[in-house]
C-alpha cells in the first residue's frame, strides 16, 4: 500500500448542496492519495439528514483508506458569533467549520448603510466567532465580496485584522485556507486577488495564527484540488508548523472548549 499524505478539510456531499455520496468523496480522496478528508456539508438546522450523514461516513470508514473525519459547516448568524447548530450536533462531530454567510445579521443581511459600520461589524463577528465554544476552523474568512455592500480584502483596517489575529491565537481556532476563495471576488483579477489575500494571510501568520486548507469541494472531481490554497502557504510565508495537522485537530483540542 503506497504511502498517503495530506489531507482536503472542507467538502461536500449530497447531504447539501454537493452533488455525489459521501462513499464518493472519500473514494476521490483515496484516489488522489489523501491521508485525510473531512465531510463538513452545510448545517442550518437540525433533521433526520444529519444522523444518516453520520451513517453514511460511518460506512466510508469501513470500505476505503482515508481516514474520515465527521463535521459540517455553519453558519455565523449575528455578530455576537452564534452559529446554527447546537451542542448536541456539535458534540457529535470532529470538526466544525463556521463561515460569514447569506443568513449572517449585520453583514449579509440587515447590514448597516455605510462600510464604515459594516467593518466594525466584521471584526465582532469574527472575534466572538473565535470564541464560540463549538467552532473549530473559521471556513474561508473575509469572504465579502458577494454580500449587498461589498467589502474587499484591502478595505479592512490593519488594526481589525490584528484584533481578529488575536483571537484566532487566543482561542486556538484554526483560519482556513480555501482553495476557490477567488470566487467571492467575481470582479477582481485573479492574480491581484491572490497577491491581496497573501498578504492579509503573512499578517496572520505573523501573529502566530494556525491554518487549515479545504477545497471546499461540491463534487467528488474537486476534492483534494489545493493547488491555489498551497500556493498561498508559499506566497504568504506561513511556517510549516503553523499548518494544523487535520487529523489530529480535535484530539490535541480535547473537544476544545
Amino acid at each position: 500500500m503506497h504511502q498517503r499524505s495530506g489531507y482536503d478539510g472542507h467538502t461536500h456531499t449530497s447531504f447539501s448542496d454537493g452533488r455525489n455520496t459521501v462513499v464518493e468523496n472519500v473514494r476521490a480522496a483515496e484516489a488522489v492519495g489523501l491521508e485525510c478528508v473531512a465531510i463538513t456539508d452545510h448545517f442550518f438546522e437540525p433533521g433526520e439528514w444529519f444522523d444518516r450523514m453520520l451513517a453514511g461516513i460511518n460506512v466510508a470508514r469501513q470500505r476505503c483508506d482515508v481516514h474520515v473525519l465527521a463535521g459540517a459547516e455553519v453558519v455565523i448568524m449575528n455578530t455576537e458569533g452564534e452559529v446554527s447548530i447546537g451542542p448536541e450536533e456539535a458534540h457529535k462531530l470532529e470538526i466544525v467549520l463556521a463561515d460569514i454567510g447569506g443568513r449572517t445579521l449585520g453583514i449579509a443581511t440587515d447590514a448597516p448603510s455605510t462600510k464604515a459600520r459594516l467593518l466594525d461589524n466584521v471584526t465582532t463577528c469574527m472575534v466572538n466567532a473565535c470564541q464560540n465554544p463549538l467552532v473549530h476552523v473559521i471556513a474561508h474568512p473575509f469572504n465579502l465580496g458577494r454580500f449587498p455592500l461589498p467589502v474587499y480584502i484591502t478595505d479592512i483596517p490593519k488594526t481589525s485584522l490584528r484584533s481578529i489575529a488575536q483571537a484566532f491565537v487566543d482561542t486556538d481556532t484554526a483560519f482556513e485556507l480555501m482553495n476557490q476563495m477567488h470566487w467571492w471576488f467575481p470582479d477582481v483579477p485573479v492574480e491581484r486577488f491572490t497577491r491581496d489575500y497573501a498578504e492579509l494571510v503573512g499578517l496572520f501568520a505573523a501573529e502566530g495564527v494556525k491554518f487549515v486548507l479545504g477545497s471546499d469541494a461540491h463534487s467528488a472531481g474537486a476534492v483534494g484540488n489545493l493547488r491555489w490554497a498551497v500556493n498561498l502557504v508559499q506566497l504568504a510565508e506561513i511556517p510549516p508548523p503553523q499548518i494544523v495537522n487535520l487529523g489530529k485537530l480535535h484530539s490535541e483540542s480535547g473537544g476544545r472548549r
